[in-house]
């Protein structure tokens, strides 16, 4: 029985034989890189919950562009994971469970490491993300609604009188010539 490292695959969409142990481990470098974009990741969205928490918008909005920045270099690893994949599957569903049906419903343990890493990665950001977000919902509204109590009685007077309230008698009046 030939050895991984032995097999070639004949994808079309490479047209040439690249043994099928180089390729995985280029897609365990790629896995392992989106794993180590996505703990940036978390470390950027804590760093943004500390800011908030310190009351420091210049902090907030330092991580705002730290997560912006990550969140490009994540999508184009993703981007590169998938072109990895659609060249290993040959055109075929293109997905790490996919390439494992192709192979029998077995991963060498390098993919399967690196794609365990990148999970649990995943969800620790996706928990952070999640956490954030609340945070920063909770912050506008109470924020809107200091606003709210701060201005109310600035907003617009009120167009009417109240019980106990009469009208200045001493201002004079003025008269409309509807005739004009």
């Amino acid at each position: 029985m030939p050895t991984e490292a032995t097999v070639l695959d004949r994808t079309p969409a490479r047209g040439r034989e690249i043994p099928a142990g180089r390729d995985d481990q280029a897609l365990a470098a790629a896995l392992e890189r989106e794993a180590a974009l996505a703990e940036q990741l978390d470390s950027a969205l804590e760093r943004q919950r500390a800011a908030v928490a310190k009351n420091a918008p210049e902090a907030v909005h330092a991580s705002c562009d730290d997560i912006g920045r990550v969140l490009g270099a994540l999508e184009e690893a993703r981007r590169q994971r998938s072109t990895l994949l659609g060249a290993m599957c040959g055109g075929e569903e293109a997905t790490l469970e996919g390439l494992a049906r192709r192979r029998g419903g077995v991963l060498p343990a390098a993919l399967e490491g690196a794609r365990a890493r990148l999970r649990a990665s995943a969800e620790r950001v996706t928990r952070q993300a999640a956490t954030n977000r609340e945070l920063l919902r909770r912050c506008m509204a109470n924020g809107e609604a200091y606003l709210q109590a701060l201005f109310a009685s600035v907003v617009r007077p009120d167009p009417t009188y109240h019980a106990g309230e009469k009208r200045d008698e001493g201002s004079p009046g003025f008269l409309l010539d509807r005739k004009a």
